[in-house]
């Protein structure tokens, strides 16, 4: 499985990126790109949105980003506590007082531990301003860049010496790392950074103010001699390994002014020994930082560092406090019983006002139905009662009753189904609770008899018959009876 990486070294004047992929314990270099930044006319921020679209840099791999030289502060504090965690706790009001930045700006992380005499340790502590953090954050988001990594320079210089060197991890050494502006020295524990100065220098100026690689080398001796009586409390041994990493032109003549000075083992770091790369890469010096930074994620049991991206996450997330949650909670809880009462509260005062709008227009009905009435005690029985009145006198003509079949809709259906056409004369009509006599003329038999079949064809009659049917002697006419039974079920 491949797995790969970008390193990002945004210096003052250069930024560098490197691709690295490793596949089990080879590590290849895949793209190299270096530019050069002139305040006037480039912008870090148009030259990283290019390296995906432009120079092919793979836009799923991991992102590892160094802080500028300056924004990085390094301090050595002396404590009892054995666990670096513990340290970075229990020193915490310590580093308000050991870095030039205000505290609630400090971002800081433990790097390493070293024991001193008796229970007394030395760790080494790393900080950064959280407004530089967010400026760096803010200009790769700008270039749609969002790192897995931000780590300081001399830990990528470490990575990069410790997988292309690997005897840097044994013994106690010196690695130097020099760019335009800054020389940073550390000192080394198997592998392990114990302590880090850096130095303000001048290697190029138009005034003639900037200092020889002898100047350099003389400056740099000292101040690995003051370190290391610091930590070991004794002299730079003569076979003590020096890695120097530096552009080349620089490097071979610091190279010769160092072992003069220490009488040291001098190895200028090789970015490409144990690293393997494409015809075209160059040792520049400026490739050492980037490469370095790849390697710390794709090699994270091989080299250390620190990671101020995840130390800002960390510190920004708010931590549980159960009381405090639970008073919250409680508050959160008495709000909502509050809203709840009050909507309560709100809706029985909409239904009282409901309520005694329908009670004024069920008097303003009563009122208006039954005007004759003055005494008004409950007008919704009061209108039954008179309904139930009116229901009762009304009920045995039909419409409007529950008493059954009134004669009015007898009437009704008898007359609505009379053959007019055909001559038939109702003479008389007899209705009763149970039945119907009907007695008239009619031209002929046979419209007597469909009338009759329209009439049983009505449900409410439950029998039709046809009764003492004969013609009379005067005018020819057929004089007829017809009895009718009413369906006492049915309820109109």
């Amino acid at each position: 499985m491949i797995k790969r990486c970008i390193g990002i070294d945004i210096g003052s004047s250069h930024l560098c990126a490197v691709q690295v992929s490793r596949t089990d314990q080879n590590f290849y270099i895949e793209k190299v790109f270096s530019t050069k930044i002139r305040r006037s006319t480039d912008s870090p921020r148009g030259i990283l949105k290019t390296l995906t679209a432009k120079h092919g840099f793979d836009r799923h791999a991991d992102i590892a980003v160094s802080m500028p030289h300056d924004a990085v502060f390094f301090r050595n504090l002396e404590t009892g506590s054995a666990d670096p965690q513990e340290i970075s706790i229990q020193n915490s009001p310590a580093f308000e007082h050991d870095f030039p930045i205000k505290p609630d700006e400090i971002i800081a992380q433990v790097y390493s531990q070293h024991q001193l005499s008796g229970q007394a340790s030395n760790v080494l502590v790393a900080a950064v301003a959280r407004a530089a953090l967010r400026e760096i954050l803010d200009t790769l988001a700008s270039g749609k860049v969002r790192p897995a990594l931000v780590d300081a320079p001399i830990f990528a210089i470490n990575a990069t010496a410790t997988i292309n060197h690997p005897e840097i991890t044994a013994g106690n050494t010196i690695i130097a790392h020099i760019d335009e502006s800054c020389l940073t020295l550390a000192i080394a524990q198997n592998g392990n950074v114990l302590a880090v100065r850096k130095l303000p220098v001048i290697l190029q100026s138009d005034n003639g103010s900037q200092l020889t690689p002898e100047q350099l080398a003389d400056l740099l001796s000292q101040e690995a001699q003051i370190t290391w009586r610091k930590l070991f409390d004794g002299e730079i041994e003569q076979d003590t390994k020096v890695f120097l990493a530096a552009q080349e032109d620089i490097a071979d003549r610091l190279e010769t002014s160092l072992k003069e000075n220490l009488h040291c083992q001098i190895t200028v770091i090789e970015p490409y020994a144990n690293v393997h790369c494409p015809a075209g890469c160059n040792g520049d010096g400026e490739v050492y930082v980037a490469e370095g930074l790849a390697l710390r994620i794709l090699a994270p049991e091989s080299t250390t560092g620190v990671n101020f991206f995840e130390a800002d996450n960390a510190e920004t997330e708010p931590k549980f406090d159960l009381k405090k949650q639970f008073m919250v909670s409680a508050a959160l809880l008495a709000a909502i019983v509050v809203v709840s009462l009050a909507g309560l509260f709100v809706r029985l005062l909409r239904l009282e006002g409901e309520h005694a709008r329908v009670q004024n227009e069920i008097k303003e009905v009563f009122q208006s139905t039954l005007p004759e009435e003055k005494n008004i005690v409950n007008p919704l029985a009061q209108l039954t009662q008179k309904l139930e009145s009116l229901r009762n006198s009304y009920g045995p003509f039909g419409y409007g009753s529950d008493a059954g079949t009134g004669p009015l809709d007898v009437l009704l259906a008898i007359t609505s189904c009379v053959p007019q056409e055909q001559g038939i004369t109702i003479s008389n009509m007899l209705i009763t609770a149970e039945s119907v006599r009907l007695a008239g003329t009619s031209q002929s038999f046979q419209p007597v008899y469909d009338w009759q079949q329209r009439l049983n064809a009505i449900p409410r009659f439950s029998t039709v018959n046809v009764e003492d049917i004969h013609r009379g002697s005067e005018g020819g006419l057929v004089n007829f009876t017809i009895l009718l039974s009413l369906a006492t079920s049915e309820r109109k």
